[in-house]
C-alpha cells in the first residue's frame, strides 16, 4: 500500500513558524543561477567528528580546486586557515539583506590568501577560496549556532534549486521505547518507538545521481495511526503528525533522539516517535524522548501511516499494518548458528548457541536450496529449548543446502524471533574440502551493514565449486571446527572493523598455524587493513600478522572507486566488476573500502578503477610462511565479496581464487566445476531503471528458455529470450526506451521451471 504524492499541503505546514528568512540568493559555485545537486543535506546525521552531531549545512559538489564565491555582498568576519583548521578551513561572511543580519560560512576551502578579516567581498565576483584536495564539495552553512537554517528551505535560500526525486522509505520497524528490543510479527504493545529508514536523492536529473547524492536525509517526516480500513484517524501526534521538519538544526545533544542505532553519514534512520512535534522542535531546538502509547488504543488492527517529504514537496507515504495487543509480544533474541557441517557419510549436523530467555519454548529450523524458497524442517516440538544441535542423515539431495534458525517462546500467541545468519553445506562428494568461516559480527551504527542477521556465508557458498561446510569464527575459537581439516578456508569479514576485530589475537594464532602447515586462505572485507595496520591503534602483533601472514599492508581507507579489474598479468586478468552499490545489486552500500599494498614476495591480484591504477584492491602470496613447514597461499581483497553486484562476477572471482590456489587447473575446468545445479532468475539491476537494465538467469542444462516482459494488466510487452541456451550463467540487457514509467513483470520459463519478478521503469 505504497503511494507517491507530490504535495502534502493539506496535512503538512510548509515551514516552521520560527522561519522568517525568505530571502533568496544564488549559489557559491558556478553556475551561480543554475540548480546544483546536493551530497549532504541540512540536519542529517554525522558521525565524522569527535562526537555524533547534526549536519549544519548543505554540501554542494564541485571538483577540487573549484573557486567558491559569496552569495551576497558582505564583509569577511572570520577566516579559518588550513594550518589551523585542516580540511575544515573556511571563510565566514556577514551581510545585511532586506533588514536581516545574516552570516554564512564556506567550509572545506583553502581561503584566498589575499583576504583578511574586515575585507569587503562581492557576490559571484570575489573568490573566497578554492575547494581543498580530496574534498570535492563546499559545505555551505547558513547562519550561526544556534540559528543555523536550512539552505535549501522551501521558501528562501539557494535559488534556483531543482529536485525531482521523492524521498524513499526503505524500512519501518517498531521497538520497545528506548531499547533495541524489536516488535516482530506485526504486533506491538506498551510504549513504542517507530524507526524509519529514509533515503533522499537530491538531484535534478539522472546524470546527477551518485552514491553521495542518493543517500541523504529527509526534510519532513511524521506519522499517524489510522483504522484498518483507513476511514478514521485514531491518533494524530502534534503538528498534524509531523515529527521533524528541518528548517532549523536541533541541538547536537539530541542527535540520538532523532537518529536511531544504525544511522551513519549514508544511512538515516529516524525515531519518529521522539520529540514534541515539528513546530516545538523548530521553536526550541529540543528533541526529548517520546513514544507512541499503544495503551491509549483498543486491542485491534490498525495502519501506521508514515509520510516524508523533501524541500520541493516531493513526497512518499507508506501504510504499515500493525496489531495493538496487551499480551506478551516480545520475541526471543535471534539465535546464533555455530556451524553446519557434513561428515561425508550423508550426515549433516546443525549446531547453535542456546538462547537464554526464561520463556523459550524451542526453535524452528528452515532449509533452502537457493536462499529464496525456505521450508520448515523441524519446529519447536522437535527442537526444544534445551537443544543446541540436530543431525540429519541422508535426507537432503546432492547439492548445496542452506539453513536458518529462529527461536520461539511459550506465549499464548507464540512470538518468533528474527532469523540467524544463513549457513550451508554442499554435498557433491568432491575430493576438495572447503570451509566458509563467518567472522562478520559488526552491526554498529558506523558500519555499512546494520541488520541483525546476514546471508553472506550463503553468498560465498553459492559461488564455491566444491564441497563446503560453514561455521562462525567462534566455532574456530572453541575448536568445535578445525581449520587443518580443510584444503581451503574462505573467511567472511564484510565491513567488520576495529570494535569487533577482523582477526582477534586468538583467531590470528589459528590462522598462522593453518598457513604454516600449507593451508590456503581467502579473506575479503573492507576494514581488514584499517583494523590491523592503520597509523594508530593496532598492536605490533596485529601489524605483523597482516604483513607476515596475510602478506599485505594497509595503504588507505577509501579507494573512492567502485570498479575493480584484474591484474593483467595474473590469473585474475579477465575480472571486471562493480561492487558496493545497492542501486546496482549490492546488498549494502560499502562506503570505506580499503586499498592495499603487497608485501615483498606477494603480488597484485586486483586493482580499483582500471588495469593501470596504482590503487590495489587485492593481493596474493604463495610460498612458505614464517616458521612454516609446507608452502601455503593467501589472497586478500579490500572490499566485501558479497557486495559484488552480480552472481556471474562473484562466480568468476571465486573460480579465479581456486585457480590461484591451484585447485582448478584452467578456466574451462573451473567453468565445468561451477555449472549451475538449478534454474534461477535473478532480480534485475539497476531497479528502478531508466532506460536500461540487466537481467541474469542460469540454467543447469541445454534447454529452450523463454523470457517475456508483461505490464500490470498482464499484456505482453516484449520477448527478451526465446531460444535454446547452453548450461551456465547468462545475462541480457533490456532497453526500455519508449516504454512508459511504471511497474512491469518479467517471466522465465524453461522446461517445467517458471518464475516471475517485478521491475520498475522510472523516467
Amino acid at each position: 500500500m505504497r503511494k507517491i504524492f507530490f504535495a502534502l499541503a493539506a496535512i503538512i505546514p510548509l515551514f516552521a513558524q520560527s522561519q522568517t528568512d525568505t530571502t533568496t540568493h544564488g549559489w557559491p559555485l558556478a553556475p551561480f543561477f543554475g540548480s546544483h545537486p546536493i551530497t549532504g543535506v541540512f540536519s542529517e546525521f554525522r558521525n565524522t567528528l569527535t562526537s555524533d552531531h547534526f549536519h549544519n549545512g548543505d554540501d554542494i559538489p564541485s571538483p577540487d580546486g573549484s573557486p567558491a564565491y559569496p552569495v551576497y555582498d558582505g564583509l569577511v568576519t572570520a577566516i579559518g586557515t588550513v594550518a589551523s583548521q585542516g580540511n575544515n578551513a573556511y571563510v565566514r561572511v556577514a551581510y545585511n539583506v532586506s533588514g536581516l543580519s545574516k552570516s554564512d560560512a564556506y567550509v572545506h576551502i583553502a581561503p584566498n590568501p589575499l583576504l583578511i578579516v574586515g575585507d569587503s567581498v562581492y557576490a559571484q565576483q570575489t573568490v573566497l577560496g578554492t575547494i581543498l584536495p580530496g574534498l570535492g564539495h563546499v559545505h555551505f552553512t547558513h547562519g550561526t549556532s544556534p540559528g543555523y537554517m536550512n539552505g535549501i528551505r522551501p521558501v528562501g535560500g539557494l535559488t534556483p534549486y531543482i529536485d525531482i526525486y521523492p524521498p524513499a522509505i526503505q524500512s519501518v520497524r517498531f521497538f520497545v521505547d528506548q531499547t533495541e528490543t524489536e516488535f516482530l510479527q506485526g504486533r506491538v504493545s506498551g510504549l513504542v518507538d517507530i524507526r524509519v529508514h529514509v533515503r533522499e536523492t537530491n538531484a535534478s536529473n539522472p546524470g546527477e545521481i551518485t552514491g553521495s547524492t542518493s543517500n541523504n536525509g529527509t526534510y519532513i517526516i511524521g506519522y499517524k495511526i489510522l483504522s484498518a480500513d483507513t476511514s478514521m484517524i485514531m491518533y494524530e501526534p502534534p503538528s498534524a503528525g509531523v515529527r521533524f521538519r528541518f528548517d532549523r538544526k536541533p541541538g547536537d545533544s539530541y542527535v540520538h533522539n532523532v537518529f536511531a542505532t544504525g544511522s551513519d553519514v549514508s544511512t538515516h534512520i529516524y525515531t519518529i516517535t521522539n520529540g514534541p512535534g515539528a513546530d516545538l522542535v523548530n521553536a526550541t531546538l529540543v528533541v526529548g524522548n517520546n513514544a507512541w502509547d499503544t495503551g491509549a488504543l483498543p486491542v485491534d488492527d490498525y495502519l501506521v501511516m508514515i509520510f516524508t517529504e523533501d524541500t520541493r514537496s516531493n513526497a512518499e507515504t507508506l501504510y504499515v499494518p500493525i496489531h495493538v495487543d496487551r499480551e506478551d509480544v516480545i520475541a526471543p533474541a535471534p539465535p546464533e548458528l555455530r556451524s553446519v557441517v557434513n561428515d561425508s557419510t550423508g550426515k549433516i549436523t546443525v549446531s547453535w548457541v542456546g538462547n537464554t530467555e526464561g520463556d523459550l519454548r524451542g526453535y524452528r529450523l528452515y532449509f533452502s536450496a537457493d536462499g529464496t524458497t525456505w521450508i520448515l524442517k523441524d519446529g519447536e516440538s522437535v527442537l526444544t529449548a534445551g537443544m543446541t544441535e540436530k543431525s540429519y542423515y541422508n535426507v537432503f539431495s546432492t547439492g548445496a543446502i542452506y539453513f536458518r534458525l529462529a527461536a520461539v517462546d511459550s506465549a499464548s500467541i507464540p512470538n518468533v524471533s528474527g532469523f540467524s545468519d544463513f549457513y550451508g553445506v554442499r554435498l557433491n562428494s568432491s575430493s576438495t574440502s572447503i570451509l566458509i568461516v563467518d567472522g562478520f559480527d559488526r552491526t554498529e551504527p558506523s558500519g555499512s551493514y546494520h541488520e541483525t542477521f546476514h546471508p553472506f556465508a550463503m553468498t560465498y557458498g553459492r559461488s564455491v565449486p566444491f564441497d563446503f561446510n560453514t561455521c562462525s569464527n567462534d566455532a574456530i575459537l572453541n575448536s568445535s571446527v578445525s581449520l587443518p581439516d580443510y584444503d581451503v578456508v574462505l573467511w567472511v569479514l564484510g565491513d567488520e572493523s576495529s570494535n569487533d576485530e577482523t582477526f582477534s589475537a586468538a583467531e590470528q594464532a589459528f590462522v598462522k598455524a593453518y598457513l604454516q602447515n600449507g593451508g590456503r586462505l581467502f579473506v575479503s572485507g573492507s576494514e581488514i587493513g584499517y583494523d590491523l595496520d592503520r597509523p594508530s591503534g593496532p598492536t605490533q602483533e596485529d601489524r605483523d600478522f597482516l604483513h607476515d601472514f596475510l602478506k599485505t599492508r594497509y595503504a588507505g581507507d577509501d579507494s573512492n572507486e567502485y570498479t575493480v579489474v584484474g591484474e593483467p598479468s595474473s590469473i585474475f586478468g579477465d575480472v571486471n566488476l562493480r561492487y558496493g552499490i545497492v542501486a546496482e545489486g549490492s546488498p549494502y552500500d560499502e562506503d570505506w573500502p580499503d586499498y592495499l599494498t603487497p608485501e615483498p614476495g606477494a603480488s597484485v591480484l586486483l586493482r580499483y578503477g582500471n588495469a593501470t591504477s596504482s590503487v590495489y584492491a587485492g593481493t596474493g602470496y604463495k610460498g612458505l610462511f614464517p616458521n612454516g613447514t609446507a608452502p601455503g597461499a593467501v589472497a586478500v581483497v579490500g572490499f566485501p565479496f558479497e557486495t559484488i553486484t552480480t552472481k556471474a562476477n562473484r562466480d568468476t572471482v571465486m573460480r579465479r581464487v581456486f585457480q590461484y590456489f591451484d585447485y582448478l587447473t584452467d578456466v574451462a575446468e573451473g567453468d565445468k566445476e561451477n555449472l549451475p545445479f538449478r534454474f534461477a532468475l535473478a532480480q534485475n539491476y539497476p531497479n528502478p531503471f531508466n532506460p536500461s537494465t540487466t537481467i541474469v538467469f542460469q540454467v543447469p542444462q541445454e534447454i529452450l528458455v523463454d523470457i517475456k516482459v508483461y505490464d500490470v494488466l498482464g499484456r505482453e510487452v516484449t520477448t527478451l529470450v526465446q531460444e535454446v541456451v547452453k548450461p551456465g550463467n547468462h545475462s541480457i540487457r533490456w532497453n526500455a526506451s519508449g516504454i512508459a514509467s511504471g511497474m512491469y513483470f518479467y517471466r522465465m520459463r524453461a522446461g517445467g521451471f517458471s518464475t516471475v519478478h517485478s521491475m520498475m521503469v522510472l523516467k
